[in-house]
């Protein structure tokens, strides 16, 4: 284990790299795995908006809620709604470019090296 954290420390940006690839490519496969914490960071819960949260504080701010709006559909998504299917599909193309951002980025510095 102390031989892969000494070659993390000599490579941060190889570490970095890998990281990115790694919950990028999670992200496409598992989208869910990544989403539901994100959300729930954020304050969306199955049972509505965390008082004090991010969300709450937007919720606050935007007062009614619009059906099918950004903040609606996240609120779907993190009950389990019909807004799942959207936040997996965005997750899986962030995802999807993280990852390949990421491999290009370390393939453009080797390349330039």
């Amino acid at each position: 284990m102390a031989s892969y954290l000494k070659a993390a420390a000599r490579n941060p940006g190889t570490t970095l790299a890998a990281g990115v690839a790694t919950v990028g490519l999670t992200a496409v496969a598992a989208p869910a795995l990544v989403a539901t914490p994100v959300l729930g960071v954020l304050g969306f819960t199955a049972d509505g908006v965390v008082g004090g949260s991010i969300a709450a504080g937007v919720q606050s701010v935007l007062g009614n809620v619009a059906v099918g709006s950004v903040f609606a559909t996240a609120q779907s998504a993190a009950a389990g709604g019909g807004g799942a299917a959207v936040v997996a599909g965005a997750t899986q193309i962030v995802g999807g470019i993280a990852a390949v951002g990421a491999a290009a980025g370390k393939v453009l510095s080797w390349v330039l090296s």
